[in-house]
């Protein structure tokens, strides 16, 4: 079954506030006005497309309007579906360069390192060939 986020607009940003809200002491964003339902959840569904249907069903089980206790709502789903839903609200949110800046960090750097697979397996070979080595320790003073 094929999905369309627009579908779940409503669902998604009480979810989603619910799960990362607003903190006025250090200036973070609730996950509504970091841009997640709109802007950045359809940026982590691209990239994480492999659990968009998981998202989906998951969010087609919560009431579309704000319940009384949300988070008890979310978790009411089951570890697996609080799992899917909490991942990608998470990661959409750490989309944001505003709140990665905020939080000093970075993000993702992409290594480009190439091992020398010859230099390894030639270490390894070696190890093999030699065999298992034992030393026998002889019993010392005091031994039993």
């Amino acid at each position: 079954m094929t999905y369309n986020i627009d579908d779940f607009q409503t669902r998604i940003a009480w979810v989603a506030d619910a799960l990362i809200p607003s903190d006025a002491k250090s200036g973070m964003p609730s996950a509504r006005e970091a841009g997640v339902p709109e802007r950045l959840l359809p940026r982590a569904l691209k990239e994480r497309d492999d659990m968009a249907p998981s998202f989906f069903r998951a969010l087609s089980r919560l009431p579309e309007t704000h319940p009384n206790n949300p988070l008890d709502a979310i978790r009411a789903l089951g570890a697996d579906d609080f799992y899917a839903i909490s991942f990608l609200i998470a990661g959409a949110y750490f989309l944001d360069e505003a709140v990665t800046r905020k939080l000093r960090y970075p993000g993702q750097e992409a290594l480009y390192e190439t091992p020398d697979y010859d230099e390894i397996m030639e270490t390894i070979e070696r190890v093999q060939s030699r065999g298992p080595v034992y030393v026998d320790v002889p019993n010392g003073p005091g031994s039993v």
